[in-house]
């Protein structure tokens, strides 16, 4: 997921978590990103949004689509706090 994102968005984003599954090491469905200034948003948005990762990710058998929606908590400061 990180290889993917990078090729575009690489400096563009401060904080990444993608919970994995204990037993089969495979993320659990979602996952948290957060752009270091909000005009990255709408490129990542546009770019990800909607597409099917079984056409996206090598060897990836997920139907999944990937959707977008944004965090009730925003920034990184927030997410702290939060801890």
């Amino acid at each position: 997921m990180i290889a993917l994102i990078d090729k575009e968005f690489k400096g563009h984003y401060n904080y990444f978590y993608q919970p994995k599954d204990l037993k089969t090491q495979q993320g659990v469905g979602f996952a948290f990103i957060n752009m270091v200034h909000p005009m990255f948003i709408i490129e990542f948005f546009l770019k990800f949004n909607g597409i099917k990762w079984c056409e996206t990710i090598p060897k990836c058998k997920s139907s999944k689509l990937c959707e977008i929606t944004y965090a009730n908590v925003q920034g990184l400061k927030e997410i702290k706090l939060e801890l």
